[in-house]
């Protein structure tokens, strides 16, 4: 007589191996942004200009020249994350391994890879925020207005980095690329042209075709980031511009360059999105998760901006 097993499943062992969290693509904007703390709901830049008038040197005095004070408001918006966990059913599940004996279940037995997994997630959030933020959008994206956003309103007064009349309509190429983020170079406004903090942002699959094109065109002296102590992230080769692969810039062609004192990131407490609270609630039976911050951008100067939007 045969062994009859048609009753039974197959058998998978759920407790052989550690629960692990799903890896994302970090974002790394605030590196390369101005970072303003404690605004509760809004703050201004503000801004000094002057028009100097010179003139013959003689006795006298005549009135000539001017200074004029500006403001660009910063505003921040409140965004939160909430979270409930009934832990009784773990127990119905693999995770019954972790817990406590007892029916009182008041702690997450992952909590640490829950922790680092909220943390990574809520980053990933506000990268994509700030540059793809749109009010008038859906999901995530919809809390807050982001770079984009702004810079679209105000091109009247940014740079067209598009010198060429064609890029925008060909997309990036491998056969293009390096003259794209020249003629962005190129475009850069007199007044900044020697700043130290010029950075040119797109996506990572545009870097890579850069950093490839680079290779290519000449193998044997390309220095890349690999021998300038970055990951994703190199100097235009002869220039003082560095570009960088956000990802904020995922699923676009665009690409923006200006100065790191040019692109402004408002909010309340420096480090409020990494100090997330998890707590048992009595009166609800459940560990809660909550995350509160506040953010908001804006551009001091427009007119040092460069943008370009592309064809994927």
């Amino acid at each position: 007589m045969s062994l009859d097993v048609s009753g039974i499943t197959v058998y998978t062992d759920e407790n052989k191996m550690d629960l692990i969290k799903k890896s994302i693509l970090q974002g790394r904007t605030l590196e390369y942004v101005t970072v303003q703390p404690d605004i509760k709901s809004s703050a201004t830049i503000n801004i000094i200009d002057s028009t100097l008038v010179g003139q013959a040197g003689a006795c006298g005095w005549n009135v000539a020249g001017t200074t004029v004070l500006t403001q660009r408001t910063l505003g921040v918006v409140p965004i939160k994350v909430n979270e409930a966990i009934c832990l009784d059913t773990l127990e119905k599940y693999y995770t019954q391994k972790m817990m406590n004996p007892g029916s009182y279940n008041e702690n997450i037995p992952f909590e640490q890879i829950f922790a680092e997994d909220k943390a990574e997630k809520i980053a990933d959030m506000i990268e994509s925020i700030l540059w793809k933020g749109d009010t008038a959008g859906s999901g995530n994206l919809a809390l807050a207005n982001g770079w984009f956003k702004l810079i679209d309103s105000l091109s009247g007064s940014v740079v067209n980095g598009n010198v060429d009349g064609v890029t925008v309509a060909t997309g990036v190429t491998a056969a293009n690329i390096v003259d794209i983020v020249d003629g962005m170079v190129a475009s850069i406004p007199e007044d900044i042209i020697d700043a130290e903090d010029l950075n040119l942002f797109m996506s990572y699959a545009n870097y890579r075709t850069y950093s490839k094109a680079l290779r290519d065109a000449n193998l044997f002296h390309y220095t890349g980031a690999e021998d300038q102590g970055q990951d994703f992230s190199q100097m235009v080769p002869g220039t003082n511009v560095r570009v960088v692969a956000l990802k904020g810039f995922s699923g676009t062609s665009r690409m923006v360059l200006s100065r790191k004192a040019n692109l402004y990131m408002g909010t309340d407490l420096l480090n409020d999105a990494e100090d997330f609270n998890i707590f048992y609630s009595q009166d609800n039976d459940e560990v809660r998760f909550l995350s509160k911050f506040k953010l908001g951008v804006e551009v001091a100067f427009p007119e040092f901006v460069v943008d370009l939007i592309l064809v994927p």
